[in-house]
């Protein structure tokens, strides 16, 4: 039996060392992890200018025109091993590795007198991958004794703790231990590095957006936080909740004209709603508002259907508002669209319910044809009204829109309904 061959074994062990592979001259100056990557950079590349390291400090060096790296002669006394830190990895000079921990909360870091020795410490610390920096470090020449003496104290003042596990730097002067430790550097800190907020979910900060117009991340304004969705915090039962709603308007299309609404979700219920029309008295905004009033009171945590005799209201929120958001809310001729606030409210309110993950349907009923529920929703609508002369509230303004056959469509959607539907109105 042959005893195992030494040259072949060692040449195992150097090919599962990894190796960084600096392009100095070629396609792409750069560090590449593996041959291949290197090899496209310099491969027909007249004057290409490359070397293989083990240390990524000593690529990252050599790349920038340090060409003693990786000989005899500048063999560093020390290697130090940032096993947590900014960057992990085993840096040849202090003042680099010093940048890594200065500031860090617990950092972990040793000296080695070997860089084998050095880059085991720092495996131990990540077992899944090999240390890989994302910045370019900036390096320089051996310690001098000052730096010597700065690296003791820098643990015990520079990182905000004490002294690190195993540390063999030299023990402080006695002068410096009677001087007043520094106070710790505080790492520069942003939207997407920063300490995680308690009601983070999945390791998301929800404090952070994407800025639409830069791109970059950035916190959001209390404008934008104080706009959550509201989520249902209870279970839901997934049944169809069915709500019946009306507007009426005395004198409809008048000077003087009283308006009133209705909402219906059943008999004896003390959801159901009769009130006075507030603002703008016109049987569309009566309508409208009632839509508002159910989806202001229907819970979050489940569909609804609203069943209404205007058709005028469920084209509003259903089919006409897409091409009014597009004309920047003005209709076929050009006018701006009567109702947009209320529209709009009720659109939110229908976009609420489906971040929640809830359905929002709108069913026309034809009125006064001996349906039971909406005709208890148009007498909640009159009384609604009723009440609303006795206070005297009306403001006197009937406005532009005016009753128009059974459906009531105001005047400024005739254009609109046309273009949408293909039909001829008379």
């Amino acid at each position: 039996m042959s005893a195992p061959s030494t040259t072949s074994s060692a040449k195992r062990k150097r090919n599962s060392e990894m190796k960084f592979y600096a392009v100095k001259a070629g396609h792409k100056p750069g560090i590449y992890h593996t041959w291949a990557d290197c090899k496209e950079q310099i491969t027909g590349y007249k004057g290409a200018i490359y070397k293989s390291f083990v240390s990524l400090t000593d690529a990252e060096a050599y790349i920038k025109g340090d060409d003693t790296v990786g000989s005899p002669n500048s063999t560093p006394k020390k290697y130090y091993a940032i096993q947590c830190g900014r960057v992990p990895g085993v840096y040849t000079d202090w003042p680099s590795a010093q940048k890594q921990i200065v500031g860090w909360i617990r950092p972990k870091h040793k000296s080695f007198a070997t860089r084998a020795e050095a880059e085991a410490f720092v495996a131990e610390g990540n077992k899944l991958a090999d240390p890989v920096s994302v910045f370019p470090l900036e390096t320089s020449a051996s310690p001098t004794a000052g730096e010597e003496s700065q690296e003791a104290t820098t643990t015990a003042a520079g990182s905000g703790v004490g002294a690190t596990d195993g540390s063999d730097s030299a023990p402080p002067t006695k002068k410096a231990r009677t001087t007043k430790p520094k106070a710790a550097v505080q790492a520069p800190a942003g939207p997407g590095f920063d300490y995680l907020s308690p009601d983070a979910e999945d390791g998301f900060d929800n404090r952070i957006i994407m800025d639409p117009e830069t791109g970059l991340l950035r916190y959001k304004t209390p404008a934008e936080q104080s706009a959550m969705k509201l989520m249902p915090k209870t279970e839901h039962h997934g049944e169809m909740l069915h709500i019946w709603t009306d507007g009426a308007c005395m004198g409809n299309g008048k000077n003087g004209s009283i308006g009133g609404v209705g909402v219906y979700f059943g008999q004896h219920d003390p959801r159901n709603v009769s009130e006075p029309l507030v603002g703008r008295q016109t049987n569309n905004r009566a309508e409208l508002t009632a839509l508002k009033r159910a989806l202001n009171i229907a819970p979050l945590n489940r569909p609804v259907t609203i069943h209404t005799d205007s058709s005028y209201a469920i084209n509003c929120v259903t089919k006409w508002y897409i091409n009014w958001r597009k004309r920047d809310w003005r209709n076929a001729q050009g006018k701006p669209v009567e109702n947009r606030d209320l529209i709009e409210e009720i659109l939110d309110l229908v976009d609420v319910r489906h971040q929640c993950g809830f359905i929002t349907q709108f069913d026309w009923v034809r009125g006064h044809a001996g349906h039971v529920e909406n005709e208890a929703a148009d007498r909640l609508a009159v009384e609604g009204a009723m009440e609303n002369k006795r206070k005297g509230a009306s403001e006197g303004n009937g406005g532009p829109e005016s009753a128009v056959a059974e459906d009531e469509f105001g005047e400024d959607v005739f254009a609109d309904a046309q273009e949408e539907l293909g039909t001829v109105w008379k």
